[in-house]
């Protein structure tokens, strides 16, 4: 009670079970979001970053998860540049990235942390290469998030008043994380903190804009 918005953040995809899925698609406080930090597409890259690397149960989870909820927002994060990571291995992130259709993707460049595993490994990846694999990776994300916001244009969606911003008043629908996803964007300064519902008229790569519905 009193609860309108329960977003899921970083669930590993081992943990993403039948039951929670289950629960997200019947509580309508949940919202059909989820943050999957998968961070490669490579088996032998993810071994060696220790994580979990059986990319079939992804993808059979990724299934799941859109059968049950065909409205869901799924975000991820990759890093690019990882020591050992082969010109064949960044492809065969990119062609994941293309399979899946994410419609949130957050890409980093490796960088090493002293102390840690990763700082000791051999086969560092040239920044310029880590750069120009970041490049290819947005490049390619990009028409795919541009694509899932132009399919809301008409749409009815509830968003949450979060600032303003010469004249514009910046919201986030279910489908937006606060810090890591975009706005949409509404003309007019609307009261801060509060629940409207918003017709989406054009969208961005990573915003939307939005107008207001009025109550008549």
């Amino acid at each position: 009670p009193g609860l309108d918005w329960l977003r899921l953040m970083y669930a590993y995809p081992g943990h993403v079970s039948d039951q929670l899925i289950e629960v997200m698609a019947e509580t309508p406080q949940i919202l059909h979001y989820l943050d999957i930090p998968l961070q490669h597409g490579h088996p032998a890259t993810l071994r060696r970053m220790r994580r979990p690397s059986n990319i079939d149960m992804v993808l059979r989870t990724i299934e799941k998860l859109r059968a049950a909820m065909p409205d869901i927002v799924l975000r991820t994060t990759f890093i690019v540049g990882y020591p050992g990571e082969t010109e064949e291995a960044f492809q065969e992130l990119l062609d994941f990235v293309e399979a899946i259709q994410f419609d949130k993707v957050g890409v980093f460049k490796f960088s090493p942390e002293p102390g840690t595993p990763a700082a000791e490994l051999p086969d560092p990846v040239p920044p310029q290469v880590q750069e120009e694999r970041w490049h290819r990776v947005m490049a390619l994300q990009q028409p795919i998030s541009l694509a899932k916001n132009r399919a809301q244009i008409g749409c009815i969606l509830t968003a949450l008043t979060e600032a303003h911003d010469q004249g514009y008043t910046l919201a986030r629908t279910y489908r937006d994380a606060p810090e890591v996803d975009g706005y949409v964007i509404i003309p007019g300064e609307l009261p801060l903190g509060e629940m409207v519902d918003v017709r989406i008229v054009d969208a961005m790569e990573y915003d939307l804009v939005g107008e207001a519905m009025r109550e008549t």
